[in-house]
Parts: structure tokens; C-alpha cells; sequence
């Protein structure tokens, strides 16, 4: 079994993806560990090469299970093996928060200082379209913007977390 399994971050309206690759064809029970017992998501034969299987966030009844991490299992049949994947699944569908908590004035720009409640990239729009998209997810930062300010500029900014999930556009109204 080669693990090609990437660490995932499953919001309300994603999926998480179990990716792997076997050497030799086999049937297989994958499975995610779920508040003590086992929710099988694929029982079938899977043929040598890449395995790729998909988890809604759901348990047995069909509820988003609660905020938090999961673990991937594959029983292999024929091998006679129990692998437990190394790589969690982390459910977030809690939306981040921004708010700016300083403005610096430039000559040709203005930098809103900005504090989120988790790591998240932070956005700029300005009349409904992005401007500046954080490469970084720090909680902390700066956000550039060169234009000028007022009702009209429409300028918001939003924390976007790492599961995908965002927060409410909080405005910003010139001085």
C-alpha cells in the first residue's frame, strides 16, 4: 500500500478525498473512525493502482457529524491488514470572524491592519469584486488597498478559513 492521502479540511458543503494507491488488486473496507466505532464508506474490490474514495462528513443516519478530526481506516482483505491512514480528516463549519483594528494612510494607498478568530486567508473587495487575497493564514495581518474610499467604493473585507468556509463581509466606510 503506497499513501498518497492528503490532510483534509471538510466544511458543510465539501467532501474530504481518500487517495492511495495499492501494488496489488484486493478488497477493501474503508472506513472513518467516528466517536468510537467505524463508518464504512467503500466495501468493494479495488483493483491494483490508484484508490480514490470520497467522505461527506456524514455519520450512519446521515447528520454532519460535529465539528472535529477523523481518521480513515482500510481493512485489506486479502493482504489480511488494518492500516489506519495517517492523515486526519479535520470537519470545521464554524465561519471565521475579521475585523480591522487599524487603518494606516499612504500617499497612494491605505493598509487596514486585521485580526481573525482562526487562521484564515483575508479578502478585499471593492464593488463586489476581490481585489486582495492573502496568500498567508496567519490571524494577523495587513491589506493593501490603493483606491479611494466612500459608499460608492463598496470596500468589505472577509476571513476565509482554511476548510473553505467564510465569514460575513464586514464593511469599511470611509472617513
Amino acid at each position: 500500500l503506497h499513501l498518497m492521502v492528503a490532510h483534509e479540511l471538510l466544511n458543510e458543503s465539501r467532501v474530504a478525498h481518500i487517495d492511495f494507491t495499492l501494488r496489488r488488486a484486493d478488497h477493501l473496507r474503508i472506513a472513518i473512525r467516528i466517536d468510537g466505532s467505524q463508518l464504512t464508506i467503500a466495501n468493494r474490490d479495488f483493483g491494483k493502482g490508484a484508490v480514490h474514495v470520497q467522505w461527506d462528513g456524514r455519520n450512519g443516519s446521515g447528520a454532519i457529524v460535529p465539528d472535529g478530526i477523523y481518521y480513515p481506516v482500510v481493512h485489506m482483505r486479502r493482504a489480511q491488514r488494518l492500516i489506519d491512514l495517517p492523515n486526519p480528516i479535520r470537519v470545521d463549519t464554524v465561519k471565521p470572524t475579521i475585523a480591522i483594528v487599524g487603518v494606516q494612510k499612504r500617499s497612494n494607498k491605505m493598509i487596514f491592519v486585521y485580526r481573525t478568530s482562526e487562521a484564515a486567508h483575508a479578502l478585499l473587495f471593492a464593488k463586489g469584486r476581490r481585489r486582495v487575497f492573502t496568500y498567508s493564514t496567519r490571524r494577523h495581518g495587513r491589506l493593501p488597498y490603493y483606491g479611494n474610499i466612500s459608499r460608492a467604493s463598496k470596500v468589505a473585507v472577509e476571513a476565509q478559513d482554511l476548510a473553505g468556509n467564510r465569514s460575513r463581509p464586514l464593511p469599511i466606510h470611509g472617513s
